[in-house]
């Protein structure tokens, strides 16, 4: 497996965020118009452990909020895909799940 620290010091691009939302709720991700507004605020707020993040849990409340790459001064890319691979464990609802057979 390839090293990925280059994605520590890689900063991250947010322009254009609300126009990929946009798209992504062109083919059916139940975005708000209250997300699409607020998503860049809601973008850098995630990864900043000082900021204000109420209004952002209240729109994602399974977010995980923090400092993910160590470096507060600068958002990376690493930020974005740690939150996201986190963001992916809490789409799993295990109320569904049998484990005797591992299946729904």
């Amino acid at each position: 497996m390839p090293s990925y620290a280059f994605l520590k010091t890689t900063p991250l691009k947010i322009s254009n965020v609300t126009m990929e939302l946009k798209a992504n709720r062109s083919v059916g991700v139940p975005y708000s118009d209250e997300m699409l507004e607020n998503a860049e605020a809601d973008l850098v707020a995630q990864a900043d452990p000082n900021a204000d993040t109420t209004d952002l849990l209240a729109r994602y409340p399974k977010a995980k909020v923090g400092d993910f790459d160590g470096n507060p001064a600068t958002l990376t890319e690493m930020d974005a895909l740690v939150a996201y691979l986190q963001m992916l464990g809490t789409l799993v609802d295990f109320t569904t799940y049998d484990d005797a057979t591992g299946y729904r």
